[in-house]
């Protein structure tokens, strides 16, 4: 028997996808559905201490736990590779941080490392550089103590929100996001700190650099180029350095001669008691998912080595860590303003914003929406991270993308200014106002004033219309007449117009105009006369 009552009807004993994740049969004129059967699934160990992620199929209906391929770096610099390895390398040359061993996405990662201490003992991350096809993108700072974030694509500097076929480049006014939906990428990169993210599906076991290798396995993390395993990681970072023309020194040989032995100075006083912010109360749900050791022994290293402003990174690291672990934290007030961050002026810091901002650009709005909603209408999962960022206050938007202003109100005035409720100008003969009931620009022709009505008191004037050639000095007309209305005594009148003779009348003191033309041109006026009659008859008061 068939299911001949379903639309399209159904044969018996035929099977068809009734939704996304469950499967129908007509069984004798019965629909049977039931839910799409899954694998049994287990959570594996992670060695680098992150929780999996679910990995989900093709059809979106079943999934599997992976760990992440996350390495990152912070501070002066401390390294985590992909599985966990901790360590510390202090050298301020270029090298690879992530390269495939065999090349199968064309996805290279290079670290520029500087010095950020005046001794030259102390390096901190400059730059990050990532290579995917044939796009080359640098991710850098600028400025001390606050760092402005600074992006180029192919050498030519862009900015964020920045999306090509290929990549997308989001910040959060703290933090900038380069995400490849491609290959599932993320690089991460905010001042002295930076995490690279890559699935395991893809890339395990063909990594190298100084993020190790990807294996879940810490014991081979320090791989050379040659491809052996050296027993020190600090040691085997250095065998990744690159050539880089403008820092030659990097290519000069190991001096051989022994240094001089330096003065004896007093050992610096460390004071590391804002690290013991990382195993405070501040931190207490995300102590149950990611370990603080690693963070913990850098940031008194930092501290001890330089200031305490330096152990803000690795608590920085750490909190970015929690952020995308699901885990928001608002720590900066726990430092008593040492790790205080300054936004731009009208913005707010925030511990937990989105790197998709919503501005007064209705276009941008919805290009964003089409990229967090993906290629295959799944959201793709950075739309739902959150992080620490700048923002505008409650009840403000972003005027635009490429802009720090926040604005009540999205109205445009001229020359693509921002204009609040109530704020009115005109433009091109137009009064506009940013108006609060349609949340627009309304504009509206100016009007002019009427001309008052003139009479003639004078003796001896009529009444003449006078129109000057006028050229505007914008606008789409080229030019216009202006007629205005004026006194003009009629012996003038008679005696320069061509064409008008003047008249005496017998028995009066005045005389009249008889008409032989109506327009005059003389060289002391810059305008003509234009007068309509055709007979003049005028009184004037006898003198």
């Amino acid at each position: 028997k068939n299911c001949s009552y379903v639309i399209p009807p159904r044969q018996h004993g035929e099977v068809w996808n009734s939704s996304k994740c469950t499967i129908s049969k007509c069984d004798n004129g019965k629909v049977i559905t039931e839910y799409v059967q899954c694998e049994n699934i287990t959570k594996p160990v992670c060695a680098n201490r992150f929780p999996p992620v679910k990995v989900f199929d093709e059809t979106g209906c079943c999934f599997h736990y992976e760990c992440k391929c996350t390495c990152s770096g912070w501070g002066d610099p401390h390294y985590l590779t992909f599985d966990g390895q901790y360590y510390s390398f202090q050298k301020n040359c270029t090298y690879i941080l992530v390269r495939e061993i065999i090349p199968q996405h064309n996805f290279t990662v290079i670290i520029d490392n500087e010095n950020c201490d005046p001794s030259g003992k102390v390096t901190c991350p400059k730059a990050l550089t990532v290579i995917y096809k044939n796009h080359k993108v640098v991710l850098s700072t600028k400025g001390t103590p606050t760092f402005k974030n600074k992006v180029y694509v192919n050498d030519k500097e862009v900015l964020p929100t920045y999306t090509n076929d290929d990549l997308v480049i989001t910040s959060t006014g703290i933090e900038l996001h380069l995400n490849i939906p491609a290959i599932q990428a993320s690089v991460k990169f905010k001042g002295l700190m930076y995490i690279v993210d890559l699935p395991y599906s893809l890339f395990h076991n063909n990594t190298e650099g100084q993020c190790g290798y990807c294996d879940n396995n810490r014991s081979n993390d320090c791989r050379l180029k040659n491809g052996q395993i050296h027993p020190s990681c600090a040691e085997m970072a250095y065998d990744w350095r690159v050539e880089d023309l403008k820092k030659p020194y990097c290519e000069k040989p190991t001096p051989t001669s022994t240094p001089p032995t330096p003065t004896p100075t007093s050992p610096k006083p460390c004071e590391p008691a804002i690290c013991e912010i990382l195993r405070s109360k501040v931190f207490e749900e995300c102590h149950k998912i990611i370990s603080t050791d690693s963070y913990y022994k850098s940031c008194l290293f930092d501290v001890c080595n330089t200031d305490s402003k330096m152990g803000c990174i690795s608590i920085e690291t750490y909190a970015l860590e929690c952020a995308q672990a699901a885990v928001c934290v608002a720590w900066r007030n726990a430092t008593n303003g040492t790790c205080e961050y300054h936004c731009p002026e009208n913005q707010v810091y925030k511990p937990c914003t989105s790197s998709f901002v919503s501005t007064c650009n209705a276009r941008y709005n919805e290009r964003s929406a089409q990229i967090c909603q993906g290629e295959n209408k799944r959201e793709e999962p950075e739309c739902n991270e959150v992080f620490e960022g700048c923002s505008c206050p409650d009840g403000m938007a972003l005027f635009s993308s490429n802009s720090d202003i926040c604005v009540s109100s999205c109205c445009i005035g001229p020359n693509g200014t921002p204009k609040e409720f109530g704020d009115t100008w005109e433009s091109d003969c137009q009064e506009c106002v940013c108006d609060n009931n349609t949340l627009s620009v309304v504009c509206k022709p100016i009007q002019c004033p009427s001309p008052m009505p003139i009479h003639c008191s004078n003796p001896g004037e009529v009444l003449v219309n006078r129109t000057d050639k006028l050229k505007p000095c914008g606008g789409n007309i080229s030019e216009f007449y202006l007629t205005e209305v004026a006194c003009l005594p009629i012996i003038f009148i008679c005696a320069f117009f061509q064409g008008f003779v003047y008249e005496d009348v017998p028995g009066q003191c005045c005389g009249t105009c008889k008409k032989t033309a109506c327009v005059l041109d003389r060289q002391d006026f810059t305008t003509s006369i234009i007068i309509k009659v055709s007979s003049v008859c005028l009184h004037m008061q006898c003198l």
